[in-house]
């Protein structure tokens, strides 16, 4: 962290972190998941049906090719898809024998390794919450599907491969590529240096540019939905609550409404607001989430003043939280937490500050030596026979 000045370093009000730790506390208040409603499926076959009409798809414009050809998840995605199609069933003929669980307490046991015998590759399986009565089973699958159709077509070296859906019986599992680091437990229990912190937080900003280039607000940015593979590549996980913000060929902003994301990282506005626009609350959370990694704190725990002494702060001396951070980043970072959405900087802009645009940033093509060793992951250490459950 840069030093800091003598009159910077003891602000009149200090702020009181607290190291985040996952417990029941903590899950049944930091997650405040939108309840999902057909409106947004079909708002995604809409833009699918938008991009198609015009000859082109933006979302497959940039990033890798898919690596599975099996399934709803190949060729045209969601495009073609209608609810009298039969999903891909039988887990284990196309992808192997199931493997240990992930974080299971984080993850609410619904993320599982699997590896495939005939090459002996690791996919990540989700497996989607049940039905609950008296959801109807359209209303159900619709809601799952909506998830899985936008990670889908995304195809970017920061973004999560999303591969396929299967369904067995009533239970529906999408099949992702595996990434063995979560972003949270790396950045709490390790000293990660500027460079690296610098590193993995400008991968983040590519990862959010070109989901709002091909017009996709996240709405649930935050270190947990972050992965890193053992080249230090950084990826955006987590769709649940993802909104088309911008269709293809229009030039205005859709606004969003309704809560949806974790507490530390949502922007004011959504508190204080009726709608909002999703980009602009994505860029407040990439702030929130340099803080995090600089300080292995959360800045606050929800911004709203009469709830949250230190957000009360901030809004009386920005510099009781900025002066904690170091000083080549405190002017970036101050755009980026403006509570006024209007006055917030612009993606555009963010990429062109100096600052961000001198950050060394590792691609699966280029890395830099400024990242520490990364420990074996411990659902695939090669050292270790696979065990099935």
């Amino acid at each position: 962290m840069g030093d800091l000045s003598k009159s910077e370093s003891a602000p009149s009000q200090q702020f009181v972190f607290k190291k985040p730790v996952y417990d029941s506390h903590y899950l049944s208040t930091h997650y405040n998941h939108l309840e999902r409603h057909d409106s947004i499926f079909k708002e995604f076959k809409h833009l699918f049906k938008r991009n198609s009409r015009h000859g082109t798809s933006k979302l497959s414009d940039v990033g890798s090719q898919r690596s599975s050809k099996s399934g709803i998840g190949s060729g045209s995605g969601c495009v073609a898809y209608s609810f009298g199609n039969e999903f891909n069933k039988d887990l284990k003929h196309h992808y192997g024998k199931w493997g240990k669980y992930c974080d299971r307490e984080r993850f609410g046991g619904s993320v599982c390794v699997i590896r495939r015998a005939k090459d002996n590759k690791v996919f990540a399986v989700k497996e989607f919450r049940k039905r609950e009565p008296p959801e109807s089973e359209r209303a159900y699958v619709k809601k799952v599907t909506a998830e899985f159709c936008i990670g889908s077509m995304l195809h970017h070296d920061n973004i999560i491969e999303t591969l396929d859906i299967i369904q067995e019986g009533s239970s529906f599992y999408q099949i992702m590529e595996y990434v063995p680091y979560d972003m949270f437990t790396i950045v709490m229990n390790s000293e990660l240096s500027p460079a690296e912190i610098g590193c993995c937080w400008r991968q983040l900003l590519s990862g959010v540019d070109y989901l709002h280039q091909v017009g996709i607000g996240h709405r649930d940015l935050k270190l947990d939905n972050l992965v890193m593979d053992e080249r230090n590549i950084v990826k955006i996980i987590d769709f649940g609550t993802a909104t088309v913000v911008r269709y293809p060929y229009e030039k205005e902003d859709r606004l969003s409404k309704g809560l949806c994301g974790s507490d530390p990282y949502i922007a004011p506005e959504q508190y204080n607001q009726p709608f909002y626009n999703a980009f602009s609350a994505d860029l407040w959370s990439c702030g929130i989430i340099y803080v995090c990694m600089v300080l292995h704190r959360f800045a606050w725990y929800v911004p709203r003043p009469d709830r949250d002494a230190n957000y009360q702060m901030y809004l009386n001396n920005r510099n009781s939280l900025l002066a904690y951070i170091p000083r080549y980043a405190r002017q970036t970072i101050a755009h980026l937490l403006e509570p006024y959405p209007p006055d917030r900087c612009t993606m555009p802009f963010l990429l062109s500050d100096p600052w961000v645009a001198s950050i060394e940033t590792c691609t699966p093509h280029r890395h830099y030596q400024h990242h520490h060793p990364l420990p074996s992951s411990p659902c695939t250490n090669s050292n270790q026979p696979f065990s099935p459950v």
